[in-house]
């Protein structure tokens, strides 16, 4: 998933995200309420080394910074902690004191600063005291050699327990921990989502579903949409820049879908006017046998069910529309053995003779999913455009239509995604009406 679409995603499921991300920061901020307030009190130590003369000194200096650095440990372990414990008596822990301390070495010094954190002014003032003190009893014994009372390196008090400072308000802090940790699960929730979603509801959607480049998406208003328009002509700069098949003759695409819920209608007729652009003859067709869709849209009335039989020529059921350059051949009269018509020779050779006529033939057929009929033609088309529409087809139905054109051969080119928007467009009558194709399936006469 690239940023884009992961973007989108993010736009689409903006509710999971927001959930995953407020509930985060106000965990962050809940914890940080009910921290315990502390105060830090500090005490500061010296690390020095015996010496007279200069080159004494010098290594003095360097056996005192690496001093510092160890007691910087020191001062922060359990077992300094525990002295602190045995000689207070406290109910603590050895190891919840050591994590209230904090030691840290004044730049370009040998001299330690450090805090330590108590439930109470006076209580953290103690412990710091009684922290530097026990600290400097256990290094001088570690730095007196054994059966000797020579000390080399020496720590002392600076400075006692400085005046104890009331700790920060933490809600901030973890608030802003908690939003960071939103931001990661606001983000895995939306992934994860995306990844499970049953239905497609963005491109990259489609694309995971189906394994295909997703061609474009297109508003489901109709042709006197500006969007729209723009759509189509993005789809078309698409199919016309893909790799043509060898031998002369025009295009032929077939458009299909996962299921019948998909307005392939409307995208065969947009598309096919979109393609008379630049004065090419194009020819859309209805090869859904079992449900007209152009005439529908067109009036159209006998075309390729009689064409298939013999019982009329191409030239005198194709239907002459808009500009001139656009023409539509319609399905058909119904009849019982029509169904049987496309997985013949006779759709081959229309098809072939259809290539000498128009630069491209756009062919709707059925759904893939509950007949074959889609299967049948692809096998005498240059290319399948599978048409899916956002928040109604099923990304198990879309991998099975596109497992079910591989198997058959099909030249599958991509997907296009019909989205909601919807582009209002003047009737005949002034009336605003929604120019999307109607999808319902009427018997034909």
């Amino acid at each position: 998933m690239t940023l884009p679409e992961f973007l989108d995603a993010i736009r689409l499921r903006w509710k999971i995200f927001l959930t995953a991300f407020l509930g985060c920061v106000g965990l962050g901020v809940i914890l940080g309420l009910v921290q315990p307030t502390g105060y830090v009190s500090t005490v500061r130590l010296l690390v020095s080394a015996q010496g007279t003369t200069t080159a004494t000194s010098y290594e003095n200096l360097q056996v005192e910074s690496g001093r510092a650095d160890t007691y910087v440990a020191l001062l922060t372990s359990e077992v300094v902690a525990q002295r602190v414990v045995d000689d207070l008596g406290l109910a603590k822990s050895a190891r919840e004191l050591s994590t209230g301390v904090n030691a840290t070495i004044v730049p370009q010094t040998t001299v330690i600063d450090v805090e330590v954190t108590g439930d109470s002014p006076e209580q953290a003032r103690l412990l710091a005291d009684t922290l530097a003190r026990e600290f400097v009893e256990y290094s001088a014994a570690l730095e007196t050699p054994t059966g000797s009372d020579d000390q080399r390196v020496r720590t002392t008090v600076v400075s006692s327990a400085s005046p104890p400072i009331r700790q920060m308000p933490t809600p901030v802090n973890f608030g802003l921990l908690g939003a960071f940790a939103g931001l990661v699960a606001g983000a895995t929730a939306v992934w994860v989502r995306s990844r499970t979603d049953p239905l497609v509801r963005i491109p990259s959607d489609a694309a995971a579903a189906s394994g295909l480049p997703v061609l474009g998406s297109v508003p489901s208003g109709g042709a006197g949409s500006t969007a729209n328009t723009e759509s189509y002509r993005s789809l078309r700069t698409r199919l016309l820049t893909a790799e043509r098949r060898e031998g002369t003759g025009g295009q032929v695409w077939q458009v299909t879908s996962p299921d019948p819920r998909c307005d392939t209608a409307g995208v065969v007729a947009l598309l096919g006017r979109t393609l008379t652009a630049g004065g090419s003859r194009v020819l859309i067709v209805d090869a859904d046998l079992r449900g007209a869709h152009l005439d529908e849209t067109y009036g159209l009335g006998p075309g390729l069910a009689e064409v298939l039989t013999g019982v009329a020529r191409v030239d005198h059921v194709v239907q002459r529309i808009d500009n001139g350059l656009l023409d539509a051949l319609s399905a058909g009269i119904d009849t019982d053995d029509s169904i049987d018509l496309l997985p013949t020779g006779a759709m081959a050779e229309l098809v072939d003779a259809l290539r000498a006529d128009y630069a491209f033939v756009v062919i709707g057929t059925p759904a893939v999913a509950p007949v074959s009929d889609a299967a049948a033609v692809s096998r005498y088309t240059d290319g399948v455009l599978v048409v899916v529409t956002e928040g109604t087809t099923r990304r198990r139905d879309l991998n099975r239509a596109v497992e079910c054109l591989h198997t058959v051969g099909a030249r599958l080119m991509g997907v296009v995604v019909r989205t909601n928007r919807k582009g209002p467009r003047r009737g005949k009558d002034g009336a605003q009406k929604s120019d999307e194709t109607s999808t319902s399936t009427k018997h034909r006469r």
